[in-house]
């Protein structure tokens, strides 16, 4: 019989995961795919379950059901040090006592390696990251950034397949976390090995992740490419979570031609199905608009507009955020280039619109 198409082995695959703590359910039903080398970053509010997901991956956890494989092996019910795993935490958890170059070939000498050997590689690490001349430092003459390094230093020694890293950059400062975010993405990327990557900050998911899950209330509310995620989100939930968008609620009226009319309190706007199912009229959704990608003094070919009244502009650098309040009490986002002159102050009244397919029709009702 002929061979079928090769299929590439996963990473990790995480099947029908659960975990409780009694009557509190942490992970419900959490299934993933992580291909060979990716860079997965886990993103939701504290308590979505998140971290119980990553420490049940390390072993830290026992999950209650669903199945857990590493490289295609299952692994449920190993204990950490079988798992072909490394774990890197928020305050790092270096020893106070270690000098800089024990503490990073701790993971070998733990793997009971020669002598000889764990200082060859000890040396190369230290030199990849640059980290050389603080051999023979202890934690306390180092500086945040410095045991950022030395802690993954330490975690990426073994070679592990996979890299789990709980917030690793939460306790810097903010000033050092772009520079540290770069770094962090071209050693991944140099190293091929997957990193699966805890984060309650949306920069920091977008930036890093080539796959993003989002989570909420201890399920996968929606995954996918950064760019997927951002710019359609699945659910009510995700477009609110998610900075930058405008969640309207409303319900169904006429659809034709894959486009939706939706009744909301603001006015009707029309909505792609694009692969939804129309909704029966009268249901209740929502739908979204990032705040970009809205248009001030739309022509007369845009159909979905608000007269609006500017509250407040707010300055984050590259871009400049209008908060604009419509009636009945609606808010609305626009943001426009930091670069572009100011068009609109507060206590101006002015008319956003946006195109059609600038709108993101959700699954299921409004949250």
């Amino acid at each position: 019989m002929p061979e079928g198409p090769a299929i590439a082995q996963l990473d990790l695959e995480l099947r029908h995961i659960r975990k409780r703590y009694g009557d509190f359910v942490a992970v419900n039903d959490v299934s993933l795919q992580v291909g060979k080398g990716q860079f997965v970053c886990l993103l939701g509010p504290s308590g979505c379950g998140k971290t119980t997901t990553l420490r049940c991956v390390a072993g830290l956890e026992e999950p209650d059901a669903g199945d857990i494989l590493i490289g295609g092996k299952e692994v449920t019910g190993e204990p950490p040090w079988k798992r072909d795993i490394a774990m890197m935490f928020q305050d790092f958890a270096l020893f106070p006592h270690m000098t800089v170059a024990r503490q990073v070939g701790f993971g070998l000498e733990m793997l009971k390696k020669p002598k000889a050997q764990i200082a060859t590689r000890v040396a190369e690490v230290l030199k990849a990251f640059e980290i050389a001349h603080l051999a023979e430092r202890r934690p306390s003459q180092l500086s945040g950034g410095q045991k950022q390094r030395v802690a993954l230093a330490r975690a990426m020694i073994t070679e592990p397949r996979i890299l789990l890293l709980d917030e690793p950059i939460g306790a810097l400062d903010y000033s050092l976390r772009e520079t540290v975010m770069l770094e962090l993405k071209a050693l991944q990327k140099r190293s091929g090995i997957s990193f699966i990557w805890v984060t309650h900050d949306q920069n920091e998911a977008f930036s890093l992740g080539d796959h993003v899950v989002v989570m909420n209330h201890a399920k996968i509310e929606q995954q996918g490419a950064p760019d997927e995620v951002l710019s359609r989100p699945r659910t009510a939930f995700v477009a609110g979570f998610i900075q930058g968008n405008n969640v309207f609620e409303g319900r169904a009226g006429a659809s034709r031609d894959g486009v939706l009319e939706v009744v909301t309190a603001a006015g009707l706007f029309r909505v792609p199905l694009l692969d939804l199912a129309a909704p029966a009229a009268g249901d209740a959704l929502t739908f979204s608009v990032r705040a970009e990608r809205l248009i001030e003094n739309p022509g007369e070919s845009i159909l979905n507009r608000l007269t609006l009244r500017c509250v407040t502009v707010e300055y984050f650098g590259a871009f400049r955020r209008h908060v604009l309040e419509g009636a009945g009490g609606l808010i609305v986002k626009y943001d426009q280039f930091g670069a572009l002159p100011p068009s609109m102050r507060e206590g101006d009244e002015v008319t956003l619109g946006w195109a059609q397919d600038s709108g993101v029709l959700h699954r299921g009702p409004s949250a």
